[in-house]
């Protein structure tokens, strides 16, 4: 799955930051924590994965709020995105 940013905004929750996705429009609300370590877990994905010709593997899952985010690796260079919600 890939992801554009529509918006991010301050809630009575935390964050809320809103995804364009091939699947539609996500939403993840949490904690600036939970936002903080999302975003550097998606810059460490997003430079593996420049480095990456071979392996499709998963490399963290990131809870934000309601969602569990797992993020990895596609050969040719792509990050992997996926949001799981119970």
């Amino acid at each position: 799955m890939s992801l554009e940013l529509l918006s991010a905004h301050q809630t009575d929750e935390g964050l809320a930051v809103t995804f364009g996705t091939e699947h539609g429009i996500e939403q993840l609300v949490g904690r600036p924590d939970e936002m903080a370590r999302l975003a550097r877990s998606m810059q460490q994905v997003a430079a593996l994965g420049q480095a990456n010709d071979h392996d499709s593997v998963w490399l963290d899952a990131v809870p934000v709020g309601d969602a569990i985010v797992k993020l990895g690796i596609s050969p040719g260079g792509q990050a992997r995105v996926l949001i799981l919600r119970p």
